[in-house]
């Protein structure tokens, strides 16, 4: 059911559940949206039986004055007047000044207006509340009416956060709180921020539709969907893994999956130690995936790959395995690293190190002068 006009008698009949619920008890709370009213009304006027009768109001849009952004006007014409489903609850006039409330059919439900002189714009009041960002906080509280998701009223469930997010045109969601994001939410495209790395924990869940999603400022586990961006996290135990990590700190295991490339820049290990257990690792999930590791400094350690996809390996400095589950495909190693080779026969190791220029002389003593650079190039 929506909102209808009877030409015949200028009655506009706006239903109960057309009008968003922002309270439910003690009292029941609807909000009418003027600017969205007024759209639906000209949407009517629109079709052929509208077409014929006379305009249900007059639009003076929102103007700048004193540079504050001041609402736009609606007012009521040609004798319409407006009725609400009946019923005990109450509606909240918002978004514009209007003369609605003037001409409602009464009946039991309560119309409160909010006309002021200096009413602002809405959306401008949103970019100044919102800042660009829904906040989410274990301690906020539920529901999608403003001002939840405001760093003052941050919002406590994804679900809604989301909803918030896409009703409002927002991308990042906030997280003044550690969270875990459960499967069946879809936050495909959204971008999730922490306050502090050290402190805020976003945990995926399997089912949670991550796809295309950032991450920035946070400690992050679970499963991806693929193609995300991380900057500045601890990336730690997370499978699925394509897209670009950024200046992160890796610990655990790093699954790379979903035959796109995987490009790993500027990132460290965050595990202190030299033993091969202590060792960031990188499963390369079989055959078909590729890695680009740019700048990297600390230990690592590559599984599992079988080629069909590329690996470059460029170290500041640090250690590196190959261990003996890589059993195909070409390994490309630059940099100033120390290279432990223990892959399969059927798996090449190009091992173009600073190291691997060092030649050994006098038992095992090693001489700069000797230090002569590879030749071979890699891509």
């Amino acid at each position: 059911m929506a909102t209808t006009i009877n030409f015949a008698t200028k009655v506009i009949s706006v239903p109960r559940a057309d009008m968003t619920l922002i309270q439910s008890t003690p009292t029941e709370i609807r909000q009418l949206s003027i600017d969205q009213f007024r759209l639906d009304l000209k949407a009517i006027l629109a079709t052929i039986v509208g077409m014929p009768n006379p305009d249900t109001h007059i639009r003076n849009p929102s103007v700048t004055v004193g540079g504050v952004v001041l609402a736009s006007v609606i007012e009521m014409v040609n004798g319409y007047t407006v009725t609400f489903e009946d019923g005990q609850y109450a509606v909240n006039l918002a978004g514009a000044n209007s003369n609605i409330a003037d001409v409602v059919n009464v009946n039991q439900v309560s119309v409160r207006s909010a006309n002021s002189a200096g009413l602002q714009d809405l959306s401008t009041l949103l970019t100044a509340a919102y800042q660009g960002q829904v906040v989410f906080s274990t301690s906020g509280q539920a529901g999608t009416a403003i001002p939840v998701g405001t760093r003052a009223t941050p919002v406590n469930n994804f679900p809604d956060a989301i909803t918030l997010a896409n009703k409002l045109g927002i991308r990042r969601i906030q997280l003044a709180t550690s969270a875990t994001l459960l499967s069946g939410a879809n936050a495909q495209g959204k971008v999730f921020a922490g306050d502090n790395a050290t402190v805020d924990t976003l945990q995926l869940r399997s089912g949670a539709d991550v796809t295309d999603c950032g991450f920035e400022n946070l400690t992050v586990s679970g499963i991806l969907d693929g193609n995300n961006i991380f900057k500045n996290c601890t990336v730690s135990d997370v499978s699925y893994v394509n897209g670009i990590l950024q200046e992160c700190s890796l610990t655990g295991t790093i699954s790379v999956d979903g035959t796109a490339q995987a490009n790993i820049i500027n990132c460290w290990s965050g595990t202190a130690g030299i033993a091969d257990d202590q060792l960031v690792t990188i499963d390369m999930g079989g055959s078909g995936n590729s890695l680009a590791l740019r700048n990297y400094s600390g230990g690592l350690k590559i599984t599992n790959y079988s080629g069909g996809g590329a690996i470059t390996l460029d170290f500041s400095s640090g250690r590196v395995v190959i261990d003996a589950t890589c059993t195909g495909g070409e390994i490309g190693i630059r940099g100033i690293s120390e290279v432990t080779d223990n892959s399969a026969a059927g798996c090449t190791v190009l091992d173009e190190t600073v190291n691997s220029s060092l030649e050994i002389i006098n038992n095992g003593v090693k001489s700069a002068s000797l230090l002569v650079p590879h030749t071979q190039g890699l891509n």
